[in-house]
């Protein structure tokens, strides 16, 4: 089925209702189990190496290497026939190509054996192995069979010569790997990727910038077939992240693609497109496939050892993702997408499209200031709203960074994954760098009794060496018991070290959102009054200054749970927002008498 997208005929919406509608799929092909399949036997591949027109490659079963990816999981080893193949050797994008002998399918081409160019050697997942990702059920009996040693015909790799040229079994395993499936990006500057390289590679993720995502309007065939370029879309809109390979099989409405996996995410909701070729690029140390991605028509459900398993017009669970972004002369761009919802990599996403849109301004090059106000929403709940700020050269980067680990400690919460339907961005860039250092703090007495009042000065100095002073009055409690408390002034990550850790987690989801809305912003002066008091935390909610009775009932040993103890109280808290940003802290005792 081909389809023509013209959003000037069709609403968006409409649109993707049709893309996600199932369509007409052959019957379950013919498949031939591993005992099976012998050394010598030829048979055929398919795949796309141009537009989207799948191809036919010649093969020939070299042998099968037990326990190659894990124990009771062996894999056939393969040699490609095609002068082209054997030039380019393994192509990444390829993970998932069909292999059959005899018109059944035998499995996916799925790892490659890089380092000889005179030959080409790949390894072929079983599609036995890969239908337990579709379907769940235990290993087929054959599989458990080879891997006890007892199937007929199966060659015994040894660490010497494998017949017809293939390498030892030691060889295979220290070379061939699975085909990379690379991350392609587009939208998003190479300066921007530099600066997450790192965090992506302890990922796994490999990243390339390509191309990728249908024009306004294009022919895009949507009905995948073995054989059929398909991406898993981490982002789509105005950057675009995602994985290519191959379907290996399909059933209905039901793929098995790639013969490996893709993030190793387990159970997914990640969108499915098709894709287009737009060419094998070849290269000495990895050859790849470089792709279009088209509309989305269906979820990856599955993320498995031995592949991907899909649903064709199952709509995603993404989140909506919106940047604002105001430059100083008013001029406000916007940016947005659709992302997948995952505990490791969506924050990453989140982080690298925000950095990525301060970045494509070119005030977002100059010194700057940005102020960022935050919402999230989580159906069933009211919208958290947070609100930051960053200065100097570093500060969009600094931004992102905190957003990403804010996101992070969201998603991965003991009580429940959110269904984050929208998180939405809106930055204000100012001219200059606008920031504040304290410098000072002065009290007009450090010996008070409750129910006074304290008056505090708060000495600054901002980025052109101007000093400045700020007045707040801070109440002492009127039943505040004799001894000492301390005055605290102090930036949002001072605070937070200042603040009593929550000795236990959240016992529910609605705590959770509770305690992310306690973030403060890095434009504000936090001013804590603070006592060194003994206290208890229980079930996820801090109890300070308890009498001592109940201290000793909940401290005994006979009690049934024991309670995390607090060290200190905060008695009262202003926050208070300079010009641009804030940093240092201070703190003065105070003898309460």
């Amino acid at each position: 089925m081909k389809v023509k997208v013209s959003p000037s005929i069709f609403p968006v919406g409409a649109i993707i209702a049709f893309l996600l509608l199932p369509v007409a799929a052959p019957a379950s092909m013919p498949i031939m189990p591993l005992s099976d399949i012998k050394a010598g036997m030829k048979g055929e591949w398919h795949t796309v190496v141009s537009g989207q027109r799948i191809d036919t490659f010649p093969m020939q079963v070299v042998g099968i290497a037990r326990n190659f990816i894990g124990p009771k999981r062996p894999v056939i080893i393969c040699k490609g026939l095609d002068p082209a193949n054997i030039l380019t050797g393994p192509v990444a994008g390829m993970s998932g190509s069909p292999v059959f002998i005899h018109g059944k399918l035998i499995g996916a081409y799925a790892y490659g054996f890089f380092l000889p160019k005179k030959q080409d050697i790949f390894g072929v997942t079983p599609i036995e192995q890969m239908l337990e990702v579709e379907s769940n059920y235990p290993p087929a009996p054959a599989t458990e069979g080879w891997a006890q040693g007892n199937m007929a015909g199966g060659p015994e790799w040894l660490s010497g010569p494998a017949a017809d040229g293939a390498p030892s079994l030691p060889d295979l395993q220290s070379a061939m790997r699975p085909l990379p499936t690379p991350l392609f990006v587009s939208g998003v500057p190479a300066a921007v990727l530099a600066r997450f390289s790192s965090r992506l590679a302890a990922l796994g993720l490999q990243v390339m910038q390509a191309p990728s995502g249908p024009a306004p309007a294009m022919d895009m065939d949507t009905n995948l077939q073995p054989g059929s370029a398909v991406s898993g879309v981490l982002m789509s809109g105005d950057f675009d992240f995602a994985g290519t390979g191959t379907v290996t099989w399909r059933d209905g409405n039901r793929i098995l693609a790639f013969g490996h996996p893709f993030l190793e995410g387990g159970p997914e909701e990640m969108p499915m497109a098709p894709a287009e070729i737009i060419t094998v690029v070849q290269s000495y140390l990895e050859s790849f496939k470089l792709p279009n991605i088209g509309p989305i028509i269906g979820t990856i459900y599955q993320d498995r050892l031995t592949g991907i398993a899909g649903e064709i017009g199952r709509k995603p669970r993404t989140t909506h993702v919106e940047v604002h972004l105001q430059a100083p002369g008013g001029k406000t761009r916007t940016f947005q997408g659709e992302m997948f919802q995952n505990p490791m990599i969506s924050p990453m996403l989140t982080a690298i499209t925000l950095f990525g849109s301060f970045y494509a301004t070119v005030e977002a090059r100059q010194q700057r200031t940005i102020f960022l106000k935050t919402t999230l929403t989580v159906p069933g709940y009211k919208p958290v709203e947070l609100s930051d700020a960053a200065s100097g050269m570093s500060g969009g980067f600094d931004l992102a960074i905190r957003q990403m680990m804010l996101y992070a400690a969201l998603l991965n919460n003991p009580c429940k994954f959110p269904d984050v339907a929208s998180l939405t961005f809106d930055a204000r860039q100012a001219d200059g760098e606008k920031a504040s250092w304290l410098q000072s703090l002065d009290i007009d007495q450090n010996i008070a009794a409750p129910g006074d009042t304290l008056h505090a000065v708060i000495g600054l100095r901002n980025y052109h060496g101007e000093p400045s002073a700020i007045p707040v009055s801070v109440p002492i409690p009127p039943d505040l018991q004799p001894g000492q408390v301390q005055l605290f002034v102090g930036d949002a990550d001072a605070a937070l070290r200042m603040d009593e850790p929550p000795p236990v987690p959240p016992q529910s989801f609605a705590q959770v959102l509770d305690r992310l809305r306690l973030t403060r912003s890095h434009q504000d002066i936090c001013v804590k009054l603070v006592e060194m008091t003994p206290g208890l935390a229980v079930e996820g909610t801090n109890l300070p200054d308890l009498p001592p009775s109940v201290m000793a009932q909940f401290q005994s040993p006979n009690a049934t749970e024991q309670i995390p103890t607090l060290s200190r109280v905060t008695l009262w808290e202003t926050n208070l927002p300079v010009a641009g940003t804030f940093s240092g802290e201070m703190t003065l005792p105070v003898r309460i008498k």
